[in-house]
């Protein structure tokens, strides 16, 4: 909102107005300036007012051209700063409540996220161009602000798709708050184009994305009363039912997002040229790898509370997971070009950081899931293991048996459950399996031929293996996904331990394919973001070789995701600690490709265009 003016001792003497125009001041003498916080230099002559030498030389250029001169911001305000926090205080909350354990789970946080990420793009598309301070434009951030609070509110009861009983209210206000987010949007569109109605060549593009942003207010507002209310059977019970009509935000989003860049492209007199557009998105893109590292930290922290030993598995994948980020920071803003390279290049390479933002965090949430993921088999590992030695030793009794078995799970799992995990249903499962263990143990002794000894022990053995699995991912705060199908179609009390392992088995499957194939897309979406944005001076084959490197290590990191159709391929990779080093390897080729000194003829040779 241009907050950083007010440096200017010239313009804190000056009251806040209650709107402000975003061109430059026709009326007040122009001066050389190379302040940091305007991207023109503006030209004076002081001569007496009353004549027309005082008319500066570029205005004088603007009337005759029919193109107004926008007030331009080198760096991003203040306030546009804040209202990222805004962005990142959402996506960090959301991201911590919603566990990524099956495909609705998935599809559900890239739906929530694309619904963030536009309705902040939408913001920032009016801030970096015509964004003036004001009280009005006060006013319009705070409802801003606001629609960010109700992103909040809607994260943790965000289960698109799945049935529910309270005739989806909580959808309804949603739906109500992206209405208020265009109205607002709308409006300061409207003022924008009072104050540049004088110029023709602005009222048609101005008109149009005023149009777009209250048509899509007009969609989200309707589409509100058609979410369906409580139903009832004929007892008047309550009945869950879902609805899939929240798939029409997302085609708002995307339809009023893409129009609002289209018009952008071709009216170009409201393009992002002179705008602090590239700086803005790459912000956000460090905010996101940001993210990346305390969602990292999260699943360290989830391991050091646990108190479990530290392997040389589990430092290699931190170690990897950290090394990750640093070389999707520099992949990134090694390709990054401050330069103007493009009124159309330049808006499409902004708008692409939607599918970057998207990969980049779902690459990240992963990574952070297979450290867990190393952590849990280390620990299953050990505690087969030490199972295993006491199966093969002899005991007096079943009780010494029991007792032997009890110590080995206790000192490789239950010893390391921290506060706040509710173990006792596993624990009573596992004493109830000890005493089973000891009877069918001591039968066993006296006949190694009792057929129904064998089979109560097996039984136990199944239901302490099941109930300890279960009681070290929960500990690992990893939760696999109920079958209701099963659940209501399984009478039997018993608990199939492959069945149980199977189910966490599924889950960080999903991960390892949604990582592979969104690890191996950033390093394409950024080669297609490094060559829209390559300056005319540098277009070389040796760019086109580097950007080319990365494309192809992209598709080839995607491919890897392939493994899934085939069973042992994949069993056997996801129970190895090459998961995340996979990922790392690539990526270092990619960083070194990038910087590696290449022939002569390549450095100076030029593509034909």
């Amino acid at each position: 909102m241009g907050h950083d003016d007010h440096l200017h001792s010239s313009e804190e003497s000056q009251p806040l107005r209650l709107f402000a125009s975003p061109l430059h001041d026709h009326g007040a003498p122009r001066r050389y300036s190379t302040s940091s916080h305007t991207s023109n230099i503006e030209l004076t002559k002081p001569e007496d007012p009353h004549t027309t030498n005082h008319v500066p030389f570029d205005r004088m250029d603007d009337v005759m051209h029919d193109k107004p001169s926008f007030h331009r911001h080198a760096e991003a305000t203040t306030a546009e700063l804040f209202y990222d926090l805004f962005f990142v205080a959402n996506l960090t909350t959301f991201t911590s409540i919603l566990e990524i354990n099956n495909h609705k789970t998935l599809t559900a946080y890239i739906g929530f996220f694309s619904l963030l990420w536009l309705t902040w793009y939408q913001v920032s598309l009016y801030d970096v161009r015509f964004s003036a301070d004001s009280v009005f434009e006060r006013v319009a951030k705070a409802l801003h602000f606001g629609v960010m609070i109700g992103f909040a509110v809607m994260g943790p009861q965000w289960h698109p798709g799945q049935e529910t009983t309270d005739g989806f209210k909580i959808y309804r206000a949603f739906g109500l708050t992206l209405m208020v987010s265009r109205v607002t949007l709308a409006l300061q569109y409207t003022v924008t184009l009072w104050y540049t109605r004088k110029y023709s060549k602005t009222v048609l593009p101005l008109a149009m994305v005023i149009a777009s942003t209250l048509l899509a207010a007009i969609f989200y507002g309707a589409l509100t009363p058609a979410f369906p209310g409580k139903k009832f059977d004929a007892d008047g019970n309550v009945v869950p039912h879902k609805s899939n009509l929240y798939i029409a935000w997302y085609i708002i989003a995307i339809c009023e997002t893409i129009l609002t860049v289209t018009v952008s492209c071709i009216w170009r007199v409201i393009s992002f040229k002179g705008t602090h557009m590239v700086q803005r998105m790459s912000l956000i893109t460090l905010i996101i790898l940001g993210e990346g590292i305390i969602v990292i930290s999260k699943a360290i922290s989830k391991i050091v509370k646990n108190e479990f030993l530290w392997t040389s598995a589990v430092i290699g994948q931190i170690i990897a997971a950290i090394l990750i980020i640093y070389f999707l920071y520099m992949l990134y803003f090694d390709r990054l070009h401050e330069d103007h390279f493009g009124s159309i290049k330049q808006q499409i390479w902004s708008f692409g950081h939607f599918p970057l933002h998207i990969v980049l965090v779902l690459v990240l949430q992963g990574v952070s899931l297979l450290i867990i993921w190393t952590q849990a088999m280390e620990g299953l590992t050990a505690l087969y293991g030490d199972l295993s030695k006491v199966e093969a030793r002899s005991y007096n009794s079943g009780a010494e048996f029991a007792n032997a078995m009890n110590e080995s799970v206790w000192a490789n799992v239950y010893e390391f459950v921290p506060k706040g995990v509710d173990d006792s249903k596993e624990i009573k499962a596992v004493e109830a399996a000890l005493g089973q263990m000891q009877e069918a143990y001591d039968f066993l002794t006296i006949d190694m031929n009792n057929d129904t000894a064998k089979v109560e022990y097996t039984g136990a053995v199944n239901n302490l293996l099941s109930a300890a699995t279960k009681t070290l991912f929960d500990s690992l705060s990893v939760s696999a996904p109920e079958d209701k199908k099963q659940n209501k179609d399984d009478t039997s009390k018993e608990i199939d331990f492959q069945a149980v392992f199977d189910k966490y088995v599924k889950v960080f499957g999903l991960v390892f394919t949604y990582v592979f194939v969104s690890g191996g897309l950033s390093l394409v979406v950024i080669a297609i973001l490094g060559y829209l944005s390559l300056p005319d001076s540098q277009r070389r084959l040796s760019q086109y070789i580097r950007l080319g490197i990365n494309l192809f290590c992209g598709v080839g990191l995607s491919l890897v995701a392939t493994l899934k159709y085939d069973w042992d391929l994949k069993a056997n990779f996801l129970s190895s600690a090459w998961m995340i080093p996979t990922i790392l390897l690539v990526y270092f080729v990619c960083v070194v490709g990038n910087h590696l000194g290449l022939p002569a003829k390549f450095r100076r040779g030029k593509m034909m265009r």
